[in-house]
C-alpha cells in the first residue's frame, strides 16, 4: 500500500472502521495508565475510569459469546426450518 493510499484512508476515517472494540479499549487502558496524576483525586478519577473500562470489556466479551451461541442456534433453527420446508414439498 503506497503513502497516498494510507494518507487518504487517514484523511476519511476508513483506517478505523476494522478496529474492534477491544482493540479500543486496550488503547484508552494505555493512555489512562500513562496519564501522571497532580493529585489524590485525579489519580482516583483515573482508576475509577480504569475499574470501568475493565468492566466494560468484561461485558463486551460476555455479549460476544452470548451472540455467538444465539447465532450457532439460529443456524440450526435455520436448517430445521429448510427440512421441514422440504418435507412438506414431497
Amino acid at each position: 500500500m503506497s503513502f497516498h493510499d494510507l494518507t487518504r484512508k487517514f484523511l476519511m476515517g476508513e483506517w478505523k472502521q476494522n478496529v474492534s472494540v477491544l482493540s479500543r479499549a486496550r488503547s484508552i487502558k494505555e493512555v489512562l495508565e500513562s496519564l501522571k496524576p497532580r493529585t489524590i483525586k485525579e489519580r482516583q478519577r483515573i482508576e475509577i475510569a480504569l475499574e470501568n473500562l475493565s468492566h466494560l470489556r468484561r461485558g463486551y466479551r460476555k455479549l460476544e459469546e452470548q451472540n455467538r451461541v444465539i447465532m450457532e442456534e439460529n443456524s440450526v433453527l435455520n436448517e430445521k426450518l429448510n427440512l421441514l420446508e422440504e418435507s412438506k414439498e414431497e
